[in-house]
């Protein structure tokens, strides 16, 4: 039972931590789509600035190759952003998906159980 307890507690951190992440880029997003590309940038810089500070919990508790995605979609994106090329919605998109997928993964199932 204090096992399902904190997998419960740590699903629910990772989808708070995941949910804030991806309502930053989602405003990103919009600054982008509205013609700041500067400002989409400089909040794209936030979250990724948060989620790599958060790098010591992450690495303990995700899957590697999980954080790697998420990371380099991050710095794609921004990369993509700061090029003055058009970027895609998919762009966006690909980074909320990664950070949702990593929630997905974690969540308790009966399969995970036994």
């Amino acid at each position: 039972l204090a096992l399902l307890a904190l997998s419960v507690m740590n699903v629910r951190h990772i989808e708070n931590k995941t949910t804030t992440l991806t309502e930053e880029i989602e405003e990103a997003e919009e600054l982008y789509r509205s013609g700041d590309s500067e400002g989409s940038a400089v909040s794209v810089q936030s979250p990724l600035k948060s989620w790599l500070g958060w790098e010591t919990y992450s690495h303990i508790m995700l899957r590697h190759s999980e954080i790697d995605l998420v990371t380099d979609a991050y710095f794609g994106l921004l990369s993509e952003i700061e090029s003055g090329d058009t970027v895609p919605e998919a762009s966006f998109g690909a980074l909320i998906e990664k950070l949702n997928d990593i929630v997905n993964k974690e969540r308790v199932s009966l399969g995970s159980l036994l």
